[in-house]
């Protein structure tokens, strides 16, 4: 027996369940003919019946007579088994019987439609009625009416055949029909043995599953493999080729099954496909590629001939090897960018740190636009993100008519730069031609920069804790590539490291503000009425690069010959000092001779020659200093 498990085994079952079908098919359709027609022949029985003993002489005047059933019974009983049916019954216009196979039921009521028997047609139908000889069940009857000289319906006749005896007529058929069957199904069987193992041996005994894993492996790797692959035919026809074959070669989409002269192909590659040579890493010119050609034989150890032939660009290598250039010098300038970006603590410096390292390595032109915020140190918020400010330009400036540093900016919804700032990612035009929202930001200036060669975009929101602080915007002009998708990464690392640095520096002009704010606190708020003096002072810081701590000098000038300095220190003085009103540890320094002053704290004066300490005077007391 055949392997259900292959090819051939598999066929073979589903040819024979096909084969057993279409006899069961035949069977049915055959069986149901012949019961239709078993049952139409009944009808037309059980009519031709009725009707025989409906006109049947004296059966008229029967029914007009003192007992009917005495005269009709004995005739219907013969009449029915000369004619081949179950039953016949006659009935009065009421439908009492006269006559029945089982005497017990004359008299009683007829079971069918009578009716239309009584206005004169003959009316067949499939009833249930009592038993008769044949057995109970439905019956094919034949209801028609018996009619005196004179026309007038006196009575009715039904003869009729119960259903199972109607089979009987299309029964004897079915060994004819059953034993066709048989015989078409062996010789299906015949057939597909023959035709399954010949199927076994062209597939090698392989199963459905492994033949479609096959095929599946085989159109993966045809189409996967980067190198060419044709196969011709004996008689110089392309049998087949690759995706990788008909970019190489650029062959058309009906290539496949023509002529190979008829391709259109290079004088070299046309005889090289013709030839029935084999060839080891020949190189060959097809237009402005070099193909490295391999060709071998389809069926090494002889078969039917044909050739497989592949095909390698060697100036793909040359491409990779330029992909790998490219991003050894994305790193290198990520590098420098690292060392460059962030020198100082100021914003709008390192801006431009930003914009000058990516030019012209990465882009032609960048522009960097900050949130106002972000320039005075504040924290930005998402409702100034339409408002920004041009801070830094890099790149050719001079010709393309982009907004100058410190104009502001107002962003439409569509542009790109609103969509970065909104989505946190960036976005890259290749074409700004079709950027329709960048060109309704300002049309006039749009058209002028794409006249110019301004030709494509990325814009990268700049963000530091998940906060955006501004764009940085990176063009690129007609010497030069339009940007793509994998240029966004290099841009999100760049945009990263300056966001860093660009945070770091608004964190810092925060500080600084909250120090010079306070610093400026620390000075007098206003200076009194004075005839006889003019008083003036400033702040001097205590030290280099510390904030918040200095000390704050105080000249007052009474005569020609009068002078007075005060010195107090920004960290031991209260920030409400007045005039002539010091906090308890202000120290008060006094070189010659001073006007009157007041102080609540201790003071020292020095003169020629000695230096006097004493309690600091109630501030309603007055003390002149020695001269």
């Amino acid at each position: 027996m055949l392997n259900p498990h292959s090819a051939a085994g598999q066929v073979f079952l589903l040819q024979i369940v096909i084969v057993v079908l279409l006899v069961l098919a035949a069977m049915a359709s055959v069986v149901l003919q012949a019961a239709r027609d078993a049952l139409q022949q009944g009808r037309r029985v059980s009519v031709v019946a009725a009707q025989s003993f409906a006109n049947a002489p004296g059966v008229a005047e029967a029914l007009r007579s003192r007992d009917p059933s005495a005269i009709l019974q004995p005739r219907a009983e013969a009449a029915r088994k000369k004619a081949g049916v179950d039953f016949v019954v006659v009935t009065d216009t009421k439908g009492i019987r006269y006559t029945y196979p089982y005497p017990n039921e004359i008299g009683k009521k007829f079971v069918g439609e009578i009716k239309p028997a009584l206005e004169g047609r003959t009316v067949i139908e499939q009833a249930g009625g009592p038993p008769i000889p044949a057995g109970k069940g439905t019956a094919v009857q034949a209801v028609v009416p018996v009619n005196d000289s004179h026309g007038t319906v006196v009575g009715l006749v039904s003869a009729g055949i119960t259903v199972k005896n109607v089979s009987r007529l299309w029964v004897p058929q079915l060994p004819i029909i059953v034993g066709s069957g048989a015989a078409a199904l062996a010789l299906a069987a015949t057939g597909t043995t023959l035709a399954s193992r010949r199927l076994l041996r062209q597939t090698h005994g392989l199963a459905p599953v492994e033949l479609a894993r096959l095929y599946e492996h085989h159109e993966a790797v045809l189409h996967a493999v980067r190198e060419g692959v044709l196969i011709t035919t004996p008689e110089g026809r392309l049998l087949l080729a690759n995706d990788e074959a008909r970019r190489l070669l650029g062959l058309s989409a009906d290539a496949q099954w023509r002529p190979v002269r008829e391709l259109g192909l290079p004088e070299q590659i046309t005889q090289l496909l013709i030839s029935p040579d084999a060839v080891t890493d020949e190189v060959h010119l097809a237009e402005d590629r070099l193909l490295v050609v391999n060709k071998r034989p389809t069926f090494p150890h002889g078969g039917p001939g044909g050739s497989v032939v592949t095909l390698r660009d060697t100036t793909e290598l040359a491409a990779v090897s330029g992909r790998a250039e490219v991003a050894r010098e994305r790193l290198k300038l990520l590098y420098e960018a690292g060392l460059r970006i962030g020198t100082t603590l100021d914003v709008e410096r390192t801006a431009q740190e930003l914009a000058d390292v990516t030019v012209p390595q990465f882009a032609d032109l960048v522009t960097v636009d900050l949130l106002d915020a972000v320039l005075r140190g504040l924290e930005p918020t998402a409702e100034g993100w339409r408002h920004l400010r041009r801070t830094a330009i890099s790149g050719d400036r001079q010709v393309m008519p982009v907004y100058r540093v410190g104009e502001t900016i107002t962003f439409s919804p569509g542009t790109p730069q609103m969509h970065a700032l909104q989505e946190g990612r960036g976005m890259v035009e290749p074409d700004l031609r079709q950027a329709h929202g960048w060109r309704e930001q300002d049309p006039e200036r749009a058209r002028k920069a794409l006249e110019l060669g301004l030709h494509s975009l990325v814009t990268m929101p700049l963000q530091a804790r998940n906060v955006p602080l501004g764009v940085a915007n990176f063009y690129r002009t007609t010497d030069s590539p339009s940007f793509e998708p994998d240029d966004l990464y290099f841009a999100e690392e760049l945009a990263a490291r300056a966001a860093v640095a660009i945070d770091n520096a608004r964190r810092f002009t925060r500080e600084h503000e909250m120090a010079v704010t306070l610093q400026r606190s620390l000075l007098p708020r206003g200076q009194p009425e004075q005839d006889a003096l003019e008083v003036a002072w400033r702040y001097l810081p205590a030290a280099t690069g510390v904030a918040g701590t200095g000390s704050t000098s105080s000249r007052c000038r009474a005569h020609v010959w009068r002078w007075r300095w005060a010195t107090s220190s920004v960290t031991d003085c209260t920030r409400r000092r007045r005039w002539g009103d010091c906090a308890p540890r202000c120290t008060t320094s006094r070189r010659w001779t001073s006007p009157w002053t007041r102080c609540s704290g201790s003071w020292t004066t020095w003169s020629p020659g000695w230096t006097t300490r004493r309690k600091p005077p109630r501030p309603t007391t007055a003390t002149r200093a020695r001269g």
